[in-house]
């Protein structure tokens, strides 16, 4: 099967904390995963995107954009 025609070509997955776990939610195509680490996080969604897609599939190709719901605010001050 052949990408879909989306215009963006890339793969957007929202991330957002669930308790102890980072969940990623890819909306087009519906697909999730979850981690409990940032690089766990990225290796499980690399796998998803591979176990999704056939090896023929140019989704596969397409750019893996992560965008954080709650981005983490830092002080330039130090504690």
């Amino acid at each position: 099967m052949k990408g879909t025609g989306d215009q963006h070509k890339q793969l957007v997955f929202q991330v957002e904390q669930d308790d102890n776990m980072l969940v990623a939610t890819c909306h087009e195509p519906e697909m999730a995963t979850q981690g409990q680490t940032l690089d766990e996080l990225i290796a499980m969604i690399r796998d998803l995107v591979q176990c999704r897609f056939d090896e023929n599939d140019d989704r596969l190709t397409w750019p893996i954009r992560l965008h954080f719901l709650q981005d983490p605010v830092l002080s330039a001050q130090v504690a």
